[in-house]
């Protein structure tokens, strides 16, 4: 996905274990602070799922990016594993009506070494 959006932040989770999911929580809260309240807290809710699902179904290095534009009021959260494409259709779960829910939209991105999940939030 090619990311139009100018300003973005990245964290790096090395393992499924470290940083626990409220340090994860806490780093979205604190780098999208000048975003409205309601689209913060579905943005973070979004953030969680997308984060647990890289944890339970990819392969550690993580990396979760967040990137804000504000012409379009929207914000998109992308979480990229180090799995291997399987080639299978990717599952979609109860988590994932969550982030449809929540977002305007979502997809995957698949490649030879690494998958990135994306949700575009509005702002």
């Amino acid at each position: 996905m090619t990311l139009p959006f100018a300003d973005q932040v990245a964290l790096i989770i090395p393992t499924a274990d470290e940083p626990p999911p409220d340090e994860v929580r806490c780093w979205v809260q604190d780098n999208l602070a000048a975003v409205p309240p309601v689209p913060r807290l579905h943005a973070a809710l979004v953030t969680e799922e997308l984060v647990g699902n890289a944890r339970a179904h990819g392969l550690p290095p993580y990396v979760l990016r967040i990137a804000v534009d504000p012409q379009r009021r929207a914000l998109r959260v992308f979480v990229e594993d180090c799995a291997a494409h399987s080639g299978g259709r990717w599952q979609s779960g109860g988590g994932l009506a969550l982030v449809d829910g929540l977002s305007r939209g979502w997809g995957v991105e698949r490649r030879a070494s690494a998958k990135t999940v994306w949700a575009e939030v509005g702002l």
